[in-house]
């Protein structure tokens, strides 16, 4: 997997293609039902979608709701975007701490939350933003 952040220039229109339309977006709480709340709302969208491994994406999205309400604390906002060759999920909340991708310890029950963006996701990165930050992982899609 690969991952990009704003401290690269990469041009991720490679990868992406042109955008083509946000398909869905919710703004939910720091609440840990919102996790639930993203899967349902992703689920109704994606299985609709037959070149997108939707048990990867649903993972991916409780994982990244999941650490914006452990880290953030903040109301977060929850999108689908269609590109051209990508279905990109993101995930923006009010802290402009960057995601860490902790060392394995299977002694913990946390931590391997970035290792699964990274291993179920084509593409996954993130942006720092003057109200937070927008982490994103694109699957492909035809």
């Amino acid at each position: 997997m690969n991952a990009f952040n704003d401290s690269g220039n990469t041009d991720l229109t490679i990868h992406f293609g042109d955008f083509l339309a946000t398909i869905g977006s919710w703004t939910l709480p720091a609440q840990a039902d919102s996790v639930n709340l993203a899967r349902i709302q992703v689920t109704r969208i994606l299985e609709l979608e037959e070149n997108v491994d939707l048990h990867h994406a649903i993972a991916v999205i409780s994982e990244l709701v999941a650490n914006s309400i452990i880290h953030a604390t903040t109301q977060l906002n929850v999108s689908l975007e269609r590109w051209q060759y990508m279905i990109k999920v993101i995930v923006e909340d009010a802290n402009q701490q960057p995601p860490v991708m902790r060392s394995l310890d299977v002694a913990l029950d946390c931590g391997r939350g970035m290792h699964i963006v990274d291993q179920y996701s084509d593409l996954w990165g993130y942006e720092i933003t003057t109200q937070g930050k927008r982490i994103w992982a694109g699957f492909t899609s035809s």
